[in-house]
């Protein structure tokens, strides 16, 4: 199904904020957090996302029913509401949107975030052995 111009240009908006947010979150929470400015730009890059989301269609929400757009939709009460938020949904909005642009010259520069790898569990025990060099004989 093709993409509408109306929602095209809805969703390079919205993927335009949601890489700000991503970027943001891609920092420790503390530094984040412990500067104003970065709060506000958190802030403003989730009331943006927002807003922009308002503007999509039902149908295209359908297409990325991943993303939780119910959590999207009320803002934030804290700095530490809005990292969670950021740190959820952001990722998941590339994830979901950025294929739907795919062939359009903007898609070149979107940020494309690898899907959360899980830890693998530590090892108990001893190491491996090493296998050692073969001796040269002369």
């Amino acid at each position: 199904m093709a993409v509408s111009a109306r929602d095209k240009k809805t969703l390079l908006l919205l993927i335009e904020q949601a890489q700000i947010v991503y970027l943001l979150s891609r920092y420790p929470k503390k530094q984040v957090l412990d500067d104003a400015g970065d709060v506000k730009r958190l802030e403003d890059g989730l009331a943006g996302m927002r807003e922009a989301a308002k503007g999509l269609s039902s149908a295209m929400k359908g297409r990325a029913g991943a993303v939780a757009w119910d959590e999207l939709d009320k803002p934030a009460d804290t700095p530490d509401l809005a990292w969670r938020k950021a740190k959820r949904i952001a990722p998941t909005v590339l994830r979901e949107l950025v294929p739907l642009l795919e062939g359009e010259p903007e898609a070149a520069f979107f940020l494309r975030p690898e899907a959360s790898a899980r830890k693998a569990p530590a090892r108990s025990g001893r190491a491996s052995p090493r296998r050692g060099r073969a001796s040269r004989s002369k």
